[in-house]
């Protein structure tokens, strides 16, 4: 009895050794939360094959490329990366915002300068941090400092399926233009012959 034991344990380890069994599908996150209201969300999600490394949709029990084929599984949350899985609010924690209020005009809603009172362009005149809406909640899981793997399917879907610019969101310059979608020039028809020399 013992003998069958110890068999069935060393073929379960040495199967373990080779590697054999899904991976883990891979997940990467890019981007920084915004911090004030005119900053950009330039946050993204996108998804790989742990085998080869081309984008994939999330959920994929096996990759479609012909040379790869790696089974893969997926977790059903992973850890969010704006708050590092502590749930709040990255524009509150960094700009050291007590109780959710606005940094620029410390849950005034004014600015008061040279006598003026003009409303405060952070907030808008709410008091409030324009990321978390005064909640000091994460934003981008909710405050549950994960996020779920529908979500990460959801942010992801556009990467998968190819359809994204080579420049991430948060560069400035425009995506250079496709030689099919380049304006063409047309030839010159008002322009005359050139003479020829008589001799």
């Amino acid at each position: 009895m013992k003998l069958k034991q110890v068999t069935f344990l060393a073929s379960v380890l040495a199967l373990a050794a080779c590697g054999v069994g899904k991976q883990e599908g891979e997940v990467r996150f890019s981007g920084f939360a915004p911090v004030n209201s005119k900053d950009k969300d330039v946050r993204e999600v996108r998804t790989f094959c742990p085998g080869c490394g081309e984008p994939i949709a999330v959920d994929t029990a096996r990759c479609p490329n012909k040379r790869c084929k790696t089974e893969m599984s997926w977790r059903a949350d992973y850890r969010c990366p704006s708050c590092k899985g502590s749930g709040y609010c990255s524009a509150c924690s960094e700009m050291e915002q007590a109780k959710g209020d606005c940094y620029n005009c410390k849950g005034q809603g004014v600015l008061i300068f040279q006598g003026q009172s003009p409303e405060c362009p952070n907030c808008k005149g709410t008091k409030k941090c324009p990321i978390c809406k005064g909640s000091m909640k994460c934003d981008f899981c909710d405050g549950t400092g994960k996020v779920a793997k529908d979500i990460v399917k959801a942010k992801s879907a556009k990467f998968a399926s190819g359809d994204v610019n080579e420049l991430p969101p948060s560069d400035p310059r425009l995506p250079a233009e496709k030689k099919d979608d380049a304006p063409k020039e047309e030839p010159k028809k008002d322009a005359a012959p050139p003479e020829t020399k008589k001799e």
